[in-house]
């Protein structure tokens, strides 16, 4: 469903609330009555932990964590959505394909944006220009949406065309429930240079925010409870609860703690430790499915990296996957909830992923095997030492969420003669591209994506046009980037698997710029009583549907 790269750090949770204590209650004094007991539609309360959900703002293009994603659903126009992997109308009624497959014409339903000001094409087109034309730089952060797409243009105030550079299947169009449409009288004016004043832009410093989705945001709190009311302007089916409230817990515990109290009703996106402290508890319910989501050891592939050489040597990468005992990090960072890394893809590709691709055993004999036969030998200290007498010590780039995941590697390879110490980036992005995004810096990074429908678009992360922004390994290969674009055309849906399969195994075992380590089962809480949290779909009709009662 979502491409996103959890890569923040947790910051402190506010306990204020200025707007209906009946959201959030348990962090401190309370006038009104827990969420269980609103009357009507209810007062949905969604509780994510600040390490994947914390609010920076509500700009789209400036934040990427599970609440930038539930709080653009909720505030911001789609042309489509999805239930399950199946495409689904949003504000595009319907659409029409080209002949020859390339150009896609949506027809926009009538709407206004929350400020009273007409909802029309021209936001979407805007929007889309933008992005595409910041594709390379940190306002593209939400860019792969709109992958292989040449131009968007608005043909009048309700007929959107979208021109891709080759033929698309119709399938590539669920990359565009993640395209979010902005409005332009409001971001235009921070859209000039080179996009830093856009993605500085703080919308949430102006309530009520500019909605043209369900809600609107009557109250921001980065850290505390964020309020999305109805809005009242909206296209579509009206909301069917009285508000939204996205509360940040600090950790963990406390959403767990909270989700047992009753004070929460979805736990959003929870995890595993989250799922695992309530399992058996009264009045909840842990769901999951197949996994979306994929976390990766990259390496650092550029060629122009002058120190570390050894670490570009396939073999090398080779054994440092095997050393990784992939069965531990599920069972420590996942309390079990999921099986070891295969692919850049997730399990709910599955017919996507070639059956040659499997996970990498845990096989710490074998890898040290290789790095002998390549003459590393180890020092007095236990690490091993090149031809050329350095050091094998590298630093890995991680956020603190995952200091069990570090420690882990850290002892895994260490087992192997190879040292590895954690380094806590408070910006993720900038220490993995620099300097200046020409990544000379960095040797591995932890990374970590929740995917979309189509494998179009976490491949594209590894792609050259992703430089500086979202590929996280500083891998360029020109022979990658011509597949992964011929692939989008490819109507023939077995000559595109194959297609999607030569990618893979370009990326995985030709060069291994990434070594898959798991893929964690989506995991949700749902208090008992709720109805409509369908946990696979993603889109507004989620969020409109969803109501007390039976």
């Amino acid at each position: 469903m979502i491409t996103t790269s959890r890569r923040r750090r947790t910051a402190l949770m506010c306990c204020g609330l200025a707007v209906a204590a009946t959201v959030a209650t348990g962090c401190g004094a309370s006038s009104g009555p827990p969420a269980s007991e609103a009357k009507g539609g209810g007062i949905l309360s969604v509780g994510v932990t600040a390490s994947l959900g914390r609010l920076k703002s509500l700009n789209p293009l400036a934040d990427n964590l599970y609440g930038s994603w539930i709080a653009r659903q909720l505030i911001y126009p789609a042309l489509v959505q999805l239930d399950g992997t199946q495409l689904k109308p949003a504000w595009a009624s319907k659409w029409d394909v080209s002949g020859d497959g390339r150009v896609y014409t949506f027809h926009l339903q009538p709407g206004s944006w929350s400020d009273g000001k007409p909802m029309t094409a021209h936001d979407a087109a805007w929007t889309a220009t933008f992005e595409l034309e910041h594709a390379g730089d940190a306002a593209g952060l939400v860019s792969f949406a709109l992958e292989g797409v040449k131009s968007v243009k608005a043909a009048d105030d309700r007929t959107l065309v979208v021109t891709y550079e080759e033929p698309v299947a119709e399938s590539v169009l669920t990359l565009l429930a993640n395209f979010h449409v902005l409005p332009k009288h409001v971001y235009e004016p921070h859209a000039a240079g080179d996009g830093s004043k856009m993605t500085a832009f703080r919308p949430e410093d102006k309530l009520p925010v500019v909605a043209g989705g369900p809600f609107t945001v009557t109250e921001f709190q980065s850290d505390g409870t964020t309020i999305f009311e109805p809005n009242k302007g909206y296209y579509g089916a009206a909301p069917r609860v009285q508000a939204v409230g996205l509360r940040v817990f600090q950790n963990d515990e406390g959403l767990a703690q909270a989700l047992r109290a009753g004070d929460v009703g979805w736990g959003y996106g929870g995890g595993s430790a989250v799922a695992a402290s309530v399992k058996g508890a009264a009045g909840v319910e842990v769901v999951s499915s197949p996994s979306q989501e994929v976390a990766l050891l990259n390496i650092n592939s550029n060629p122009k990296k002058r120190d570390a050489p050894e670490l570009r040597e396939v073999k090398v990468r080779e054994a440092m996957s095997l050393a990784i005992d992939r069965k531990e990090l599920i069972e420590v960072a996942l309390n079990g909830y999921g099986e070891p890394g295969r692919s850049v893809l997730a399990p709910f590709l599955a017919t996507w992923i070639p059956q040659d691709l499997q996970p990498d055993p845990h096989d710490t004999a074998k890898a040290n095997a290789i790095l002998d036969e390549l003459g590393y030998k180890r020092g007095a200290d236990g690490v091993r030492v090149t031809p050329g007498g350095d050091r094998m010590a590298y630093s890995m780039i991680v956020w603190e969420e995952i200091t069990r995941v570090a420690e882990i590697l850290q002892k895994n390879l260490a087992e192997v003669g190879i040292e590895v110490k954690p380094d806590i980036a408070p910006d993720y992005t900038a220490a993995v591209t620099a300097p200046d995004g020409k990544y000379l810096d960095f040797d591995m990074a932890f990374s970590y994506w929740t995917e979309s429908p189509d494998p179009g678009g976490v491949l594209r992360v590894y792609s050259c046009d992703s430089w500086g922004s979202v590929n996280f390994a500083g891998y360029c290969d020109k022979t990658f980037d011509s597949l992964l674009a011929d692939q989008r055309g490819m109507l023939d849906q077995a000559k595109r698997q194959e297609a999607v399969a030569t990618l893979q195994r370009m990326l995985l075992r030709d060069s291994r710029a990434a070594l898959p380590l798991y893929h964690a089962e989506t995991v949700h809480v749902v208090a008992k009583g709720w109805t409509g949290i369908d946990t696979d779909r993603f889109g507004p009709d989620l969020w409109t549907q969803i109501h007390r009662g039976q």
